[in-house]
């Protein structure tokens, strides 16, 4: 019963924080996805392609921006390692030599 009431009486203060801590949660995770998505990189790559298929880039334009695009890619990958040890690290598994996580790059 105490408890309740504590809840209770503590609620104007309570509840502005959860509701802020749960707006920034949502954030955070809506940076997360969208600084792990790739989609948007790989897509561009394929627009680059038909550019200088067409002729609308010189191949001097389309090796600078697929140089970046890699770069981004590269950028990717490396996040969603580190987030996959991390990940691993909290469950308290071990770091082998060979790490063996899939980020939908190259082997598994």
């Amino acid at each position: 019963m105490a408890f309740i009431l504590d809840d209770l009486l503590l609620l104007p203060l309570k509840g502005p924080i959860a509701g802020f801590r749960w707006i920034m949660k949502q954030i955070q995770t809506m940076a997360d996805e969208e600084l792990l998505n790739d989609q948007a990189w790989k897509e561009r790559l394929i627009e680059l392609q038909m550019m200088l298929e067409v002729g609308d880039i010189t191949e001097e334009d389309y090796a600078r921006q697929e140089k970046e695009i890699f770069a981004a890619l590269r950028e990717i990958r490396a996040r969603r390692e580190e987030i996959a040890r991390a990940a691993a690290a909290a469950r308290g598994e071990e770091e082998e030599e060979g790490i063996g996580i899939y980020t939908g790059y190259g082997k598994g």
